[in-house]
């Protein structure tokens, strides 16, 4: 039996492997993305494939549509993307069945068994992966569980953006606030976060004609909310739903302050920019003519919190 992994997380790929107890007759191939997963199709029979959702060059919806059918494969898509559209949209494409990331071991055995695997519980901490590429996989199905809370909300699908995780100099940070803030027709929101030793700012950047349709589907109706109140409410929509989800996998609890529009006459740098701050960005694309840019800043103190439960996974 040949099982594929495509996913382009080290850590995901990594954490699926070792949840598999291997039998004599069974051979684990990996794939890093949609790409080199249609390459493994085309060249050897792949009995099970686990497939992931939101990659970079070939997504897992392209890797369903393209796939061969010259060879019975049981596709499990594993995503962190938990819109009930995704779902539906996978099995209409053909997939086995469906497992949120984190999954739970009790449903992910019961997957198994019908697979003829063997499902083995995850004890043993990834230690040669570096805490910044786990931190961005967690980022990244927060983004999927946040992006279900406002699909449901919106009541359409949302694509799931691919959040970038890296260490910023203050130069190309202090750049990057320039351009968010002195971007015609932007308007720009502000909301801090702290709490279990972590504290940092998230700047969110609004654009678009959508914004005020936006509002209304969220149920803040322009008639009776100003332009600003509708920004307000959206922000803090996209940067709690986020939030949220992070924070539920780090075990760590944090308050988020109230979100203010931005002047960028008088708007402060965020007291988390040092040298060098590690930061999350992610852009939200509405096809109401509407665009969210999502900035996360942490501080020093924040990251050493999150290395230390990266540590653990």
């Amino acid at each position: 039996m040949n099982i594929l992994i495509c996913d382009d997380s080290a850590l995901a790929r990594k954490m699926l492997a070792r949840s598999i107890e291997l039998l004599p007759n069974q051979n684990v191939l990996f794939a890093e993305g949609g790409e080199q997963a249609l390459q493994h199709l085309h060249q050897t029979a792949i009995d099970v494939m686990f497939l992931d959702l939101t990659m970079p060059d070939i997504d897992g919806y392209q890797v369903l549509e393209q796939m061969p059918h010259t060879y019975p494969t049981k596709v499990v898509v594993v995503s962190g993307d938990v819109q009930a559209q995704a779902v539906s949209r996978c099995m209409d494409l053909g997939a086995y069945t469906f497992i949120q990331k984190p999954f739970s071991n009790s449903y992910a055995a019961e997957i198994f068994t019908r697979l003829g695997l063997i499902f083995k519980a995850n004890g043993v901490r990834v230690d040669d992966i570096s805490p910044q590429v786990k931190f961005k996989e967690i980022a990244n199905i927060a983004l999927g569980q946040g992006a279900g809370s406002l699909a449901s909300v919106l009541g359409e699908f949302i694509h799931l953006p691919i959040p970038t995780v890296s260490t910023i100099e203050k130069a190309e940070l202090d750049m990057m606030l320039r351009d968010a803030l002195y971007r015609e027709e932007v308007t720009a929101v502000t909301q801090r976060f702290v709490g279990s030793g972590m504290h940092g700012e998230a700047l969110i950047c609004l654009h678009g004609k959508g914004i005020t349709h936006i509002g209304e589907r969220l149920g803040f109706p322009s008639e009776e909310n100003s332009y600003n109140e509708v920004v307000l409410n959206v922000a803090n929509l996209f940067v709690s739903s986020f939030m949220t989800s992070l924070c539920e996998q780090m075990d760590v609890s944090i308050s988020l302050r109230q979100p203010v529009v931005v002047d960028s006459r008088v708007y402060a740098k965020p007291s988390c920019i040092s040298d060098d701050t590690l930061a999350v960005e992610f852009i939200y694309r509405d096809k109401q003519a509407f665009e969210c840019e999502v900035l996360f800043m942490f501080d020093s103190g924040s990251e050493q919190v999150i290395n230390r439960v990266m540590e653990l996974i």
